[in-house]
């Protein structure tokens, strides 16, 4: 057994080793760290912000590049050391109005002590984050039970539009004050990302591939039966032991694009770049780029554990013939050239892999590309986690700045 080992140990080594010098052949896309502050310990991040024992609301000031902690959510609605399941995670994409008021929405998935009875929830809610008073307020409850997993804020009829867990679609209005459940639009597994066009109607993908549509004049929501996303149905689910939560049929991330009047989105499974015209019918097709951080290596979850299947990791790593840790890699894309380039492995100024992205964003006051997401950690004391057990990572705020780059 201790041959055996020995061997294995070697082997290990070997495959690290060898996996060093070919990132370090890899063209690189150097990006600056910005840790946060503070002692939340947090160890993942969902569009905007972190979930881990509470969810955190944070400002960062590119001029004097500093970070700052607002809000903490249980201790906002009173939730902290009560034994209770808590609002742990804003997991949606925040929204702005023209008053620079932030709007965002929360759940509470597997937050708090364990063995807790669910009814112990106080529900999800609308948050709105007013610069001007330094101050998150609540404008209300979404649900009972179910919290929010992507979020858009219509500015034509200054509306909040949130898609849940239970599948429903959520409306608040933000000058009337009321929330309304729309129905049901999905089904497990969930759409990420909403949209809206120009004309204040509201977009979301459903498997398999497909588009559904919130029409406010008509009050109805209706599935676009003959549009279908170019989906690659070569490209394995995410996980072994949940086949049926097939990301890779639906959007992950969406933006509408307010100068073409046109929507760009990633699909799931291959990270394949789309566009979508709402106006010309079923076409899926600052600087006028479009950039996205897509993992390789292998898929990416933070310290995300199955229960489902014995030692799925090994299995997969059978598969794909090792251990590879999931780097993020810069991809940019040119709409006036229509091409499409990747700018390298994303690494930090000292060194430092980066694991999975997300939030990504412009900045408007400084033109770089902002992330939020798992950064290698070789400092023991500042590590939040390992993802798959493996690679030690703490979460940052990473910016990418194009003017930088080597003409």
């Amino acid at each position: 057994m201790k041959k055996v080992s020995l061997m294995l140990v070697s082997a290990a080594c070997a495959c690290a080793c060898a996996q060093q010098i070919e990132f370090a052949k890899e063209r690189k896309a150097t990006v600056k760290r910005y840790r946060f502050v503070g002692n939340h310990r947090e160890e993942s991040m969902w569009s905007a912000c972190t979930h881990a024992e509470a969810a955190h609301f944070y400002e960062f000031d590119p001029a004097t590049e500093t970070m700052r902690h607002i809000v903490d959510l249980t201790k906002l609605h009173g939730e902290r050391g009560e034994g209770i399941n808590t609002n742990g995670k804003i997991h949606v994409r925040m929204g702005e109005d023209n008053e620079g008021n932030v709007y965002f929405g929360s759940l509470n998935e597997d937050t708090g002590p364990e063995c807790i009875d669910p009814s112990s929830y106080k529900g999800a809610f609308w948050y709105r984050y007013c610069p001007k008073a330094d101050k998150v307020e609540v404008l209300g409850k979404i649900s009972r039970h179910f919290g929010l997993l992507g979020m858009v804020m219509d500015p034509k009829y200054m509306r909040l539009y949130g898609l849940a867990e239970d599948g429903h679609l959520y409306m608040h209005d933000i000058a009337a004050k009321y929330t309304r459940d729309l129905g049901k639009v999905d089904d497990w597994d969930i759409c990420r990302t909403i949209f809206a066009d120009d004309e204040g109607n509201v977009y979301g993908s459903y498997p398999v591939a497909r588009i559904w549509k919130y029409d406010p004049r008509k009050d109805e929501v209706i599935d676009l039966p003959n549009i279908r996303l170019e989906c690659d149905n070569s490209v394995p689910p995410r996980t072994m032991s949940k086949p049926m939560i097939d990301r890779k049929v639906i959007w992950r991330v969406i933006e509408w694009d307010p100068v073409e009047k046109v929507a760009y989105g990633i699909i799931g499974g291959n990270s394949m770049l789309f566009r979508y015209d709402v106006h010309a019918g079923p076409e899926i097709a600052n600087d006028r780029r479009i950039y996205f951080a897509p993992t390789a290596s292998g898929s990416f979850d933070y310290v995300g554990t199955s229960w489902d299947v014995h030692d799925e990791e090994a299995f997969q790593a059978k598969l794909a013939g090792g251990f590879f840790p999931p780097v993020s890699y810069l991809v940019r894309y040119d709409l006036k050239k229509k091409q499409r380039e990747a700018l390298g492995l994303m690494v930090t100024e000292d060194g430092c892999l980066c694991f999975g992205m997300g939030g990504a964003c412009t900045g408007q006051k400084d033109g770089r590309i902002y992330f939020v997401g798992a950064v290698e950690e070789k400092d023991e004391k500042a590590v939040v986690g390992k993802v798959s057990r493996r690679w030690p990572f703490s979460m940052a705020l990473v910016a990418y700045d194009p003017s930088k780059e080597v003409k």
